[in-house]
């Protein structure tokens, strides 16, 4: 997948480097495998997406190369979870 930066510059991003922890929120975002809407929102500090978004009829049908509208701001502090 090829993102156009402008006019001179652009970025290659494939297979390993989507599945990556972290992935850059940009306004137009493609969905990688093992995301969800639900993660997505709360990375990229954005909890309108299903709004942004009308052609996401099912929040729980989110697919790999599905490109998605966001508004990024501050992602949320992540809630450390403690072993059992």
């Amino acid at each position: 997948m090829v993102c156009s930066l402008g006019e001179a510059e652009a970025v290659t991003v494939r297979g390993a480097s989507l599945a990556a922890g972290w992935r850059p929120c940009e306004e137009m975002y493609v969905v990688a495998e093992g995301e969800t809407l639900h993660g997505i929102s709360d990375r990229c500090g954005d909890p309108y997406i299903l709004e942004r978004n009308p052609h996401v009829h099912d929040p729980d049908d989110v697919f790999p190369g599905l490109v998605l509208r966001i508004t990024p701001s501050s992602p949320r502090p992540s809630v450390p979870v403690s072993p059992p």
